[in-house]
Parts: structure tokens; sequence; C-alpha cells
């Protein structure tokens, strides 16, 4: 087994077993984590990879997907007005991400990493 397949293999046990150990509440904590990370990578590799590539794409689809992830988590029955809110600035974050990637501009996306750095702090503060 090459380097490279050894460290993909690693990443997929080590995904595994975080997702497995984590309760509900862990669980949000670990996709904010991999969105903010996937943000960043994004970000770098919107402003110093080449127009396409795959660093680019992936990271793009996985913060995309941890946002519908988290809005798909809120609790709308007792948890107004907050889980609108909080809704609202998934969705935000969600359409500023896709125009940023469409327009290839990372002005956008430092303020979604704000919020959603902002957002994740206070969801660790709650545990």
């Amino acid at each position: 087994m090459n380097y490279h397949a050894m460290m993909k293999e690693y990443k997929r046990v080590d995904h595994t077993t975080k997702v497995e150990n984590e309760d509900s509440h862990g669980f949000v904590e670990l996709i904010f984590e991999e969105l903010i990370n996937n943000l960043k990578t994004l970000r770098y590799a919107m402003d110093n990879g080449p127009k396409i590539s795959q660093i680019k794409s992936k990271s793009f689809s996985q913060s995309i997907t941890s946002l519908m992830i988290l809005s798909s988590s809120l609790d709308f029955e007792n948890g107004e007005p907050i889980a609108s809110n909080l809704y609202n600035l998934y969705n935000y974050c969600r359409k500023t991400i896709i125009s940023s990637f469409r327009n290839n501009s990372t002005n956008e996306i430092d303020g979604c990493l704000e919020i959603l750095s902002e957002i994740s702090d206070a969801w660790k503060q709650i545990k």
C-alpha cells in the first residue's frame, strides 16, 4: 500500500471512529469543525490554486453538505426562535459560498467563516 492510500484509509477510519464515538452534541461539534476546515481550504484553494481543482471542488461540496446537515439537525418544534435564526444564517452562508465558488471570489467566505466560528464557539460552550 502506498503512502497516499494509507493516508486516505487513515482519514476514513479516523472520521468513522469520531462519528461512532460522538453523541448528537458532539456530532454537531464535529460537523462545525469539518465545515470550518473545509471553508478555510476552499478559500486557500480559490486564492492560490488553479481555477479548476479537485481540492477546491471537494472542499466546496463538503462545505455545502455540512451546512445542509446542520440545517436538517435544527429542532424547530422545541428550539424556536433560535432554530429559525440559525436556519437563516446557514442558508445565507450556503448561498454565499455557492456564489463565491461560481465567481471565484473569496471576499464573502471570510464573513461566513466568522459567523460559523461564532456559532461553533457558542455550541462548544453549551456542552
